[in-house]
Formats: C-alpha cells, sequence, structure tokens
C-alpha cells in the first residue's frame, strides 16, 4: 500500500526555476524554465550565453524501459551532432538519483499543430515559408545520411507567432540510413511513408512523405486521409498519394 500511495519526486535542477509544462511525450515531460544566474553558480556556457528561458525535457529514471533508454540516448547524441537553424538546439544534458534532464532551446510560438489549429488552414503564401524552412533540414540531415522518421505538426516549434522561425524537434527515433537502407518501421502512422510499410528497404528520403503530409494539413486544416481504424488507414497510406501538395512540395524544394 505504501508503494501505491508513494510521492513521486518534482524535477529540481540547479540554477533553474520550473515553470509551466509546456508538453508531455513518451518518455518525458517538458517545462519552461528560466535560468538563475548568481556569481557562484556554475552553469553550462553555452546556456548563459542564451536568452533567460528554456525548455527542459525531464525524464523520470525510474520509468525508463530498455527501449525508452534507448530512444534518449540515440536522441542525446543525434542532438550533440547536429546544430542547425531550423533544429532545436541542446545546451545541456545533466542527471541526478531520480530525473535525466534535457536543457534545449525555448520555443515561445508553441507547436505547428497548434498554429494550424487556431488558423484553421494556412494560405499558399503562409504555407510556402514553413516548408521551406523544413525542407533545409531535411537537405541538412539528407548529407548526413539521417532521416528524422516522425516529422509532423506537433513536433514542429515556432519561435513565435508573428513572422516565427522553424525549429525541428524530438529525434529520438531518428536515425543513421546506410547505402542498404532500413526496415524499421518507426514514426507516428498518419505521417508514415508507404515505403516504411511495406517489406522493402527505404532511404531516408521517406521524410519527403512527411512534409507533403504536412504541407496538406498546412493547406487544407486536416490530414489527408479519411479512415475509420488503423488497418483502413495502412491501406490509405499504402495506395493513395496527396495529389494536391505533391506537385507543389517538390517546386518549393
Amino acid at each position: 500500500m505504501a508503494a501505491r500511495n508513494e510521492v513521486k519526486p518534482l524535477p529540481n535542477l540547479p540554477n533553474y526555476v520550473f515553470g509551466e509544462k509546456l508538453g508531455a511525450g513518451s518518455y518525458g515531460t517538458v517545462y519552461k524554465a528560466k535560468l538563475i544566474t548568481t556569481s557562484q553558480s556554475q552553469v553550462n556556457s553555452a546556456a548563459c550565453a542564451r536568452a533567460n528561458f528554456y525548455a527542459i525535457k525531464c525524464i523520470n529514471r525510474k520509468s525508463l524501459t530498455k527501449s525508452t533508454q534507448d530512444l534518449l540516448i540515440n536522441e542525446i547524441k543525434l542532438l550533440k551532432l547536429i546544430k542547425h537553424e531550423n533544429i532545436v538546439e541542446m545546451y545541456d544534458f545533466q542527471w541526478d538519483e531520480n530525473y535525466i534532464y534535457i536543457v534545449m532551446e525555448y520555443c515561445a510560438g508553441g507547436d505547428m499543430s497548434m498554429f494550424i489549429r487556431s488558423r484553421q488552414q494556412l494560405s499558399e503564401a503562409r504555407a510556402r515559408p514553413f516548408v521551406q524552412q523544413i525542407a533545409r533540414v531535411l537537405k541538412f540531415l539528407y548529407e548526413k545520411r539521417i532521416s528524422h522518421m516522425d516529422l509532423k505538426p506537433e513536433n514542429i516549434l515556432l519561435t513565435s507567432t508573428d513572422r516565427p522561425i522553424l525549429k525541428v524537434a524530438d529525434f529520438g527515433v531518428a536515425q543513421h540510413i546506410g547505402k542498404r537502407g532500413s526496415r524499421s518501421i518507426r514514426g507516428t502512422l498518419l505521417y508514415m511513408a508507404p515505403e516504411i510499410l511495406s517489406s522493402n528497404p527505404y532511404d531516408n528520403r521517406v521524410d519527403l512523405w512527411s512534409i507533403g503530409i504536412i504541407l496538406y494539413e498546412c493547406l487544407f486544416g486536416r490530414p489527408p486521409f479519411v479512415f475509420s481504424c488503423v488497418d483502413e488507414l495502412v491501406e490509405e497510406i499504402k495506395s493513395s498519394i496527396p495529389i494536391e501538395a505533391r506537385e507543389y512540395i517538390f517546386e518549393m524544394i
């Protein structure tokens, strides 16, 4: 009974004051936090050089499984490796007895899903710079033979709602794809390329499909597929291409 009523310790990272919860993922909760500097404080120099607000992902160490631990290690390794103006920057990571903390760039504009919902749909003129920014990230990742594998509006953050700069986030399921390709199934089904669902190897161009779905969602305010169950969605993905968006996206890239 005592274990059932055990109170989970709250995240507590020296030199930071935690504020509102920004979101929760499969293996962590993200909080807005403020950096407090004093003459005695010893904080990461990269963090000190930035604004006072940060997004800190807090992962409860007791809740980590082998698979979520692998995702976490993968994300930290990749974020240390890749630096791009349209990728959320990781400044630091620390740990204590209860939590692992990833200190990241704070994006005040929320995510792209919220932005689209608040406007119902976007004009082509508004959607174009968004897709161009995401395409620049894909070109950068492609040159490093990396595929994000989970591009979707919820994983694309905005620096503000007025003239926003987009920041691609959540690299937990990203992977290096060699010349032989990959067969692993990963990502969010609604944004997953048909090649991933086939038994054939695919390369890192599968992220292009995800951009097409995102663009469609920007222009029409909804994903391109209508389905009542997972099996039906899988068949839709395998047999359909969002024609309305395909030619437009290739022009922009």
